[in-house]
């Protein structure tokens, strides 16, 4: 799961319309004189087909490549970059090198061999057919050894000139087809079958782009979720349906039934009266038709009620703001939706008069939970600005429901809101800005200097402070975004490893600063909440810190704690953790230039006062914040990480710093288990 987060027109919806059309569900063309760059179309579009629109990397997966590797033959790539061109067509490219095994001749000059010494054996029928026969082993070994020797120049046959000799081989073969020499002829032609169908078969590369493009994700975009009304005209609805089935409104109502097995049409059929309409044509009604009649509204009333339960109890766990009664029923032609509360039980109210965002959150329900269930699996949901109609508690429910989605699919989803963004999961976001010559940019390694565009961050980090601050029994203050993302990845990498780690209702803070720790820290001591404060402790932590470690006991309930005394090490930070072959590569990354440690610069201490040595050795200037934004780059291509992959000793080092914090809170991680 992915959130892009940025201010209005900044480019997030062109960015989810994009991935959306690279490989949509239902079939959503680019329409080049709308999507291409308005500046450029005149002087740069020519042709649909030279220009690609959307470029998505992709990391097969191991069991996929495997698969691949046996399929065809050859050592399948681990990342491929596939791009959709405006004419729809589809390339993938890859570092892999991956070429066809030629076909030698070896094979058909056996199979000529083979056929030459079975002609000279051949058994005539008869004495006085004896010249007969000698006549034709000769001409039939004499052919073979001619065609062997054609073979000769030929160095692969799955090549134009090699499939045109193996044809002219089959045909001429064919012509000697006799009832004396039929068997081996026809074991020959079946040798030169088998070798032009792998000659022939399409290139392995082909192949291989073939079964990748077969096996991507279907992106689905949802901006308008067809906000439901309570009463639907089953007959317009079923006419919508035939004819604009995808129109949003038109889907959602169609979830609606389907999630609990109704059939429209069976609904609109069982609403239907033999007896009203023989009484309108001036017709005799008879107990047959009453009792047809009433059997009809005792099926649809029991459908109905069965599908309210089922949709009552489903919503209510996902909701959650208060405890609701949805029940379906059904008058004529009319399908109606009718909405109670635990507040007003007896009160039914339609479900247009209800909130906003009840009513989008209900529709939301619908389309995603039961349409992801059976037709989005393994698909990528694009959603645009959901939730705005919710109360902030809501949207903060709403993250729940996305990381229930996101078990089955990847998600993402633009937003703006603070309330949207998950606090314990940053480098699940990426702004998205727009630059100065008016292009959008996604940023997914740093945070822009754009202010409104970080506004909603500054917001989420700030709420989460609050909630931490009166929600949260066990709290843990670091100095700032990159320790607070460092500590996030380390646990989820450590949970998913079967490593030890901080429980997830650990609140980890970050306090923007060392000059802030106290005074936070003193805010928590006024909730009463156990509290432990994390400091780095190389040399360049201590110039950093102005802080007095005992200034912060007063406050902190479960004392201060620095990683040098969690890992058992002299002087060290939470970069210590990764170690050099983590963190270096990321400064070089960052710098865009070649960076590295020298014996001289790794006697200076913590790994962060080795990279400002070899920094100011080499005369580079470390930009502001580099640190954070070492940590974004590591906890994004981290995310991304099979726990195999992951250096074992990180997992050590970071599993040593947990127990450390937990036994500071008084965390027992085996209690906890059991």
């Amino acid at each position: 799961m992915a959130a892009f987060v940025g201010r209005n027109e900044s480019g997030k919806t062109t960015l989810l319309k994009a991935l959306h059309k690279f490989n949509p569900g239902i079939e959503d063309p680019y329409r080049p004189q709308r999507e291409f760059p308005r500046e450029r179309f005149m002087r740069d579009f020519r042709k649909p087909g030279d220009w690609a629109v959307c470029a998505v990397e992709f990391e097969l997966s191991p069991t996929f490549r495997v698969e691949l590797s046996q399929r065809l033959n050859v050592s399948p790539p681990t990342l491929v970059i596939c791009t959709r061109y405006y004419d729809g067509a589809m390339k993938c490219s890859y570092q892999a090198s991956i070429s066809d095994q030629p076909i030698p001749t070896t094979e058909l000059a056996m199979a000529l061999d083979t056929f030459a010494k079975a002609a000279r054996r051949l058994v005539t029928p008869s004495f006085d057919r004896e010249m007969q026969t000698q006549q034709l082993r000769t001409e039939l070994s004499a052919w073979a050894v001619a065609k062997k020797d054609i073979l000769v120049p030929i160095r692969d046959l799955k090549s134009e000139p090699g499939i045109a000799i193996l044809n002219q081989l089959r045909a001429e073969a064919n012509l000697k087809m006799n009832p004396l020499a039929g068997d081996i002829v026809s074991q020959l032609i079946n040798a030169i079958d088998d070798i032009l169908g792998k000659a022939s078969s399409r290139p392995v590369q082909s192949q291989l782009e073939a079964a990748i493009i077969a096996e991507l994700p279907v992106f689905i975009y949802f901006e308008n979720y067809g906000i439901l009304e309570s009463a639907i005209y089953l007959p317009r609805f079923l006419e919508d349906f035939a004819k604009h089935p995808n129109e949003p409104r038109t889907r959602t109502i169609h979830a609606l039934f389907k999630h609990v097995g109704l059939n429209p049409q069976e609904i609109s059929e069982l609403g239907g009266g033999e007896a009203a309409l023989a009484r309108n044509r001036g017709d005799r009604v008879t107990d047959e038709m009453i009792r047809r009649d009433q059997e009809r509204k005792e099926l649809r009333s029991l459908k109905l009620n069965s599908a309210s339960l089922s949709i009552t109890d489903g919503f209510a766990d996902w909701f959650g703001q208060r405890r609701y009664r949805i029940r379906y029923d059904a008058d004529g032609d009319y399908f109606r939706i009718w909405v109670s509360d635990d507040k007003r039980p007896g009160v039914e109210i339609e479900l247009e008069s209800r909130s906003k965002g009840f009513q989008w959150f209900f529709s939301f329900y619908l389309v995603f939970l039961f349409e992801s269930d059976e037709g989005h699996k393994n698909a990528v949901l694009l959603l645009d600005e959901p939730g705005l109609n919710l109360h902030p508690t809501a949207q903060q429910k709403l993250i729940s429901f996305f990381d229930r989605l996101s078990e089955n699919n990847t998600l993402l989803y633009s937003t703006h809101s603070p309330f949207l963004i998950d606090p314990k999961n940053l480098h699940r976001v990426s702004p998205v800005f727009e630059d100065e010559t008016g292009h959008s940019r996604v940023v997914s390694d740093g945070w822009p200097a754009d202010r409104e565009t970080t506004f909603a961050l500054q917001a989420a980090a700030g709420y989460n402070v609050m909630q931490a601050l009166f929600r949260s029994p066990k709290n843990v203050l670091v100095e700032d975004i990159g320790h607070h993302i460092y500590l996030q990845i380390l646990a989820v990498l450590c949970r998913a490893a079967g490593f030890d780690a901080i429980p997830e209702d650990v609140q980890v803070t970050a306090c923007g600063g060392t000059r802030l720790m106290a005074p936070i820290a003193a805010l928590f001591a006024t909730a009463e909440t156990q509290t432990l404060v994390l400091l780095d402790d190389g040399e360049g932590a201590r110039r950093r810190t102005p802080l007095n470690p005992s200034a912060l006991l007063q406050h902190a309930g479960s004392g201060v704690l620095t990683v040098s005394e969690a890992i058992g090490a002299t002087h060290v930070d939470i970069e210590d953790v990764f170690g050099e072959g983590v963190i270096v590569p990321m400064v070089a990354e960052l710098l865009g230039q070649d960076f590295v440690l020298e014996d001289a610069d790794r006697r200076q201490g913590a790994l962060v006062d080795q990279i400002v040595a070899s920094a100011t050795r080499q005369q580079i200037l470390l930009p502001d914040g580099w640190r954070a934004d070492v940590a974004r780059r590591v906890a994004y291509v981290w995310q991304t990480r099979w726990p195999e992959e992951i250096p074992p000793e990180v997992l050590e080092r970071a599993q040593v710093l947990f127990r450390a914090i937990n036994a500071r809170l008084g965390i027992d991680l085996f209690n906890l288990v059991l």
